[in-house]
């Protein structure tokens, strides 16, 4: 009699856990239902990063700088063409006095006279020689044109690793979900188990405890990986210009073995055409070009001018006079108070500065192109390891089940190796996407994508 009392008395206590679990379950029902109604859009890398260039402020402020770039060097081109300018004129004298009597007529004349007068002026100026500064300048614009072209590419592969990262993140979190899903029914399993075997008296009270327990750890994860997951698409939403949820599509090339990279071949590219690199390499020259225009004002400056004037007043009844000139001006100055001595000094410091941030970016590339190196061959080998560890837990835990039912495991045991199948699915994730970021991160260093 007292063991069926103890009988009921855990039955009871089932059935209040049951209601437990079952109102765990609505509200997990309800968050899904919740997540469903809000189901956010899909979108694959190839949009996101299309997209992202659009709404990304860094690189709509890089396009811009680089518009005025192309515009700079247009300007400068022009300063070589002559310099036009037309004055149209148009003149009313007035003047007023005491009338007088005309000697010879004798007739009165008015004292007030107006004289209107009419004229156009045009000039045309060109500088023959100025110390080849219009050289330098134009020199100095294309190579601004070209940082700022780097600095386009730099930001566009900032701002592309960035929303990869979210990308990743996103889809990542999924299959995460996903794992805690399959978690979560592994211990819904175990619980009817260790429930019918306690029922049959075959097992334990702390067996179904122990189930109920990990049941409820499983659920809990599950909802964390829900909002892991809401927190992940809703930043690739942002970065992506929504503002709402973003789910990431998979791509069954994420999933692929990575192919082998020639580090050899990538590292003296990445010398040659990083945007880092490029971008201080035009900042010197840029440099040197303007040192190279200052120091042009020591020279003579020499221009040629040449200018037309026609005018026509009521004096001469209106009748245009033309009026012609030319002329040749050689200009120097021998002394502008340190002036000019302190512009040339200062724009040579600028070119050391640009000589030492180009040495710094050649450094700064080497280690990161180093990190980046290893971080991919330590994350390739880190797939083929979790996938193998994934083998071998998924038959560990095939085996440990069918020890359970037939009595010779403890499930303690049995959550420990169920455990371990867990982590080594979320390894494997954790694996392939930490390759596929190091991969966007060296995209971003050499300045393309790679296969």
């Amino acid at each position: 009699m007292a063991r069926a009392g103890r009988t009921d008395e855990e039955e009871g206590e089932h059935v209040v856990r049951a209601k437990h679990m079952t109102c765990a379950a609505i509200a997990a029902l309800l968050l899904t239902t919740q997540a469903a109604a809000q189901a956010p859009a899909s979108i694959t890398l190839n949009d996101a990063l299309r997209l992202t260039e659009e709404v990304t402020p860094s690189v709509v402020s890089s396009r811009g700088s680089m518009r005025s770039a192309e515009l700079a060097v247009r300007q400068a081109k022009w300063a070589f063409l002559p310099q036009i300018t037309a004055r149209p004129q148009a003149n009313l004298q007035m003047n007023s006095g005491q009338s007088r009597v005309n000697p010879i007529t004798g007739a009165v004349e008015s004292g007030n006279t107006t004289n209107p007068s009419y004229g156009m002026n045009v000039g045309v100026t060109l500088p023959i020689f100025d110390g080849f500064s219009r050289n330098h300048s134009l020199k100095a614009a294309r190579a601004q044109e070209n940082a700022a072209d780097a600095n386009y590419t730099s930001s566009r592969f900032a701002a592309a690793l960035s929303v990869t990262n979210a990308f990743f993140d996103a889809l990542a979190n999924r299959e995460l979900l996903q794992v805690s899903e399959a978690a979560g029914l592994r211990a819904e399993e175990q619980l009817k188990v260790a429930t019918a075997r306690l029922r049959s008296g075959a097992g334990q009270r702390t067996d179904s405890l122990t189930a109920l327990v990990t049941l409820g750890q499983a659920r809990q994860n599950r909802l964390q990986a829900l909002a892991n997951l809401a927190n992940a698409e809703a930043t690739l939403g942002r970065l992506v210009g929504f503002e709402q949820r973003v789910a990431a599509t998979a791509d069954s090339a994420f999933y692929q073995t990575p192919p082998a990279l020639d580090t050899t071949a990538l590292r003296s590219e990445a010398f040659a055409m990083a945007p880092a690199i490029r971008s201080a390499e035009a900042n010197l020259v840029a440099a040197k070009a303007r040192l190279s225009q200052q120091r042009s004002a020591y020279y003579p400056s020499v221009d040629l001018s040449a200018s037309s004037n026609w005018n026509a007043s009521k004096t001469n009844d209106y009748t245009l006079e033309g009026r012609r000139q030319l002329l040749i001006g050689l200009s120097i100055t021998p002394w502008t108070n340190y002036q000019r001595e302190t512009q040339v000094e200062n724009q040579s410091i600028a070119v050391d500065n640009s000589e030492a941030s180009l040495a710094d970016q050649r450094r700064q590339l080497s280690a990161q192109l180093t990190q980046s190196f290893a971080a991919l061959a330590n994350a390739s080998e880190a797939i083929e390891l979790a996938k193998s560890s994934v083998q071998a837990s998924q038959e560990n835990v095939r085996v440990a089940d069918q020890r359970y039912k037939l009595g010779v495991m403890t499930i303690v045991e049995l959550m420990q190796i169920q455990e371990q199948l867990t982590q080594a699915e979320v390894n494997e994730i954790q694996a392939r996407f930490t390759y596929l970021r190091a991969k966007a991160s060296l995209e971003a260093l050499v300045g393309r994508r790679l296969p």
